[in-house]
C-alpha cells in the first residue's frame, strides 16, 4: 500500500485502515464512496450575499445558487451553505483539504484574504494555513504530508 496516494485514489485497503495505522489523519477520501458522496456545512451568517461574494471573489469558490436568505458556494468537491441568521457563528473552524496548499495560499493572498496563520508543516502530518472570513469563521486549508 502506498502512503502517498493522491486524494481520491486511495485503495479499498487504505480507506479501511485506521488513520493512526497509516500515520496520517484522517483517512484519504475514496474516489468510489460506499455511501456518503459529500458533506457540507450550513452556516448561519448576518449577510448571506456579502459572505457568498467573499467566498467567490477572495477564496475562488463558485456561487451560482441563492440570494439574500440562502446561498451555496462550491469549489471542486467542497460546498458550503450560508443561511440568513441573526448573528455571526462562533466557535466555528472549517477545514478544507487541497492538493497544493502553497499554490492556494498564493492565490488567496493575491485576492486579499486575511491570513492569520502562515503555511507550515504541522506535527499532525499536515501542511496548512488559516484565514478568517468576514464573519470571523476560521478556515484551515491544508494538505497531507
Amino acid at each position: 500500500m502506498s502512503e502517498n496516494l493522491p486524494v481520491g485514489s486511495a485503495s479499498p485497503d487504505a480507506v479501511a485502515a485506521p488513520s493512526r495505522e497509516r500515520g496520517i489523519m484522517p483517512n484519504l477520501p475514496s474516489a468510489n464512496p460506499t455511501q456518503f458522496i459529500q458533506g457540507a456545512a450550513a452556516l448561519h451568517v448576518l449577510d448571506v450575499k456579502a459572505t457568498a461574494t467573499f467566498y467567490r471573489d477572495v477564496l475562488g469558490f463558485n456561487w451560482d445558487f441563492g440570494g439574500d436568505d440562502y446561498s451555496v458556494v462550491w469549489r471542486d468537491n467542497s460546498a458550503i451553505h450560508f443561511v440568513k441568521g441573526d448573528r455571526s457563528p462562533t466557535g466555528v473552524h472549517l477545514f478544507q483539504w487541497v492538493r497544493d496548499v502553497d499554490a492556494y495560499h498564493r492565490e488567496v493572498v493575491e485576492r486579499g484574504a486575511e491570513v492569520i496563520v502562515e503555511p507550515a508543516d504541522r506535527p499532525y502530518h499536515m501542511r496548512d494555513f488559516s484565514i478568517r472570513d468576514p464573519n470571523g469563521i476560521i478556515l484551515v486549508i491544508g494538505q497531507d504530508l
